[in-house]
């Protein structure tokens, strides 16, 4: 499992678009079967990817990174799906692109860890859980929109059908674009109150977090006001609930999210740009090493002293110290025997 790396699972994807497209020109005999072949190939290492990489309660939510690849499991789960469910469309020309994209950007952002207190593990997970389906929704509807105003623009002009290039209906299309923009709603508004619980819980104690002031949440909020407001214009104008507007609205959303994205690789985590996360991750490494360093020698000693005192008789017989001991720079050090 340790040898499956993200160049095999990209690879596959790749090679599961390429045959996408050369389909537009000539098929072959086992032209689908090598297709679906290399999609499920790539859907299943990405999966042993995902599963070798997640030690741990949450562990697959537990870095952008990861997080990336697990949006882009599902958009690739999602074009299998249809491939099976409706084998005549050519919705990988569309998907397995937006695949691909997310992983780049997976390879590109950090490593680091979203949060590393206890007290946040669940609303981390909660808040990366939402993101992941909010993300996926509104790719779904920048999908749909994109083809419908395709299917829309050949009907308007007579074109016949392509072979190799053919796309659902615009019924199909249309209402995947209303539900798409209406799911986006809710989840992305539970994505923004999980994510300002867990930035709370997170810069708790910083005097100079200032949570309006955080590019992420800021971008998450401009987002959702953008989305209530689509979803109130396509619910009040009876004209914008289908045809264009929607796909128009579908789209846009999607350039909110982009936007969102681009923030969200930007920030290790919230409110803390990449290069200072990790010269701060870098600082507390030598700082604690160096007091552990300091302060070892003495502290040990002490505890082999209190170790080797009796315990009074009316004391419990197996007993335990569990603490933190202060040390003289204010820093705690957990000490077990």
């Amino acid at each position: 499992m340790d040898n499956v790396s993200v160049f095999c699972f990209a690879a596959s994807y790749t090679v599961a678009l390429v045959l996408e497209i050369a389909g537009l020109w000539v098929r072959f005999g086992w032209h689908r079967l090598a297709m679906v072949v290399m999609a499920v190939a790539g859907l299943v290492a990405h999966s042993i990817y995902l599963a070798y990489h997640s030690t741990g309660n949450l562990a697959f939510l537990r870095t952008p990174e990861l997080w990336y690849l697990v949006v882009a499991w599902v958009l690739a789960a999602f074009y299998l799906w249809v491939v099976f469910t409706s084998p005549k469309t050519a919705m990988g020309l569309f998907v397995l692109p937006l695949v691909l994209v997310t992983i780049v950007l997976a390879e590109t952002a950090s490593s680091q860890p979203f949060a590393a207190q206890r007290a946040s593990q669940f609303w981390g997970g909660l808040h990366g859980s939402l993101m992941i389906l909010s993300t996926v929704t509104v790719c779904v509807g920048f999908i749909a929109g994109l083809m419908y105003l395709i299917q829309s623009w050949r009907l308007k002009h007579k074109l016949p059908p392509t072979q190799g290039f053919q796309l659902p209906s615009l019924e199909w299309l249309e209402r995947t674009n209303s539900r798409a923009l209406g799911f986006s709603v809710v989840l992305v508004a539970g994505g923004f109150i999980s994510g300002v619980v867990l930035s709370r819980l997170q810069h708790s104690g910083e005097s100079d977090y200032r949570l309006l002031a955080d590019p992420v949440v800021l971008s998450m909020l401009a987002m959702l006001v953008w989305l209530v407001v689509a979803e109130l214009f396509r619910m009040v104008y009876p004209s914008a609930r289908g045809g264009r507007k929607v796909a128009y609205l579908t789209l846009a959303s999607f350039g909110f999210l982009v936007l969102t994205l681009i923030t969200f690789t930007m920030n290790d985590v919230h409110g803390r740009p990449k290069e200072a996360s990790a010269s701060l991750h870098q600082n507390a490494q030598s700082h604690f090493a160096a007091f552990d360093a300091k302060h070892r020698a003495p502290i040990a000693d002490e505890l082999r002293l209190v170790g080797s005192m009796q315990p009074s008789p009316s004391a419990n017989a197996s007993w335990k110290v569990d603490e933190l001991v202060r040390g003289a720079n204010g820093h705690y050090l957990e000490v077990r025997l």
